[in-house]
């Protein structure tokens, strides 16, 4: 599980490093260090970490830290989150990919949605479309969920454009 944490350790010689020591106690994976020398509490300055960890062993990494001396202010996991991109062309207009995205996200759950569109003279549009969900699962059912729209709207699909 990816998890963000906002810690305050002492501001010394080595005090970061010490507080990082636990996260290979409990076999996290650390992904990402920020430290704020400007932002400061009791003498303490605040770390911003990102890892990867076995979500069962939360408590007993907070339980080490403290007893660390490390502050755990804040902890919470990320969303991780499923992207795709996929094209729609046809005599397609803002209003309609809107409703057709609006649509979607009310039955799957869209976290973010990007939509460009193109068109030429001719009259013929198309539209670039970037999604995020939540799952696998979403991925796939907003895939077929996009295929079914298009199709009932004369629209070519092209799925896992990048």
């Amino acid at each position: 599980m990816l998890v963000t944490a906002t810690i305050y350790v002492r501001d010394g010689p080595g005090q970061l490093v010490a507080a990082l020591e636990p996260m290979s106690t409990v076999n996290a994976n650390i992904i990402g260090v920020v430290h704020s020398r400007e932002e400061t509490n009791s003498g303490r300055i605040a770390v911003d970490l990102t890892f990867d960890i076995d979500p069962d062993l939360i408590e007993k990494l907070k339980q080490i830290c403290i007893s660390k001396d490390v502050i755990v202010a804040k902890i919470g996991t990320v969303i991780d989150l499923h992207n795709t991109s996929f094209m729609v062309i046809g005599n397609v207009n803002a209003a309609e990919m809107d409703a057709i995205m609006k649509d979607a996200g009310e039955k799957i759950g869209i976290e973010a949605c990007d939509i460009r569109l193109s068109s030429r003279s001719s009259g013929s549009s198309t539209a670039l479309v970037s999604a995020s969900v939540k799952s696998e699962e979403d991925l796939e059912t907003l895939g077929k969920f996009l295929a079914e729209q298009c199709r009932s709207r004369g629209f070519t699909f092209i799925r896992g454009v990048e």
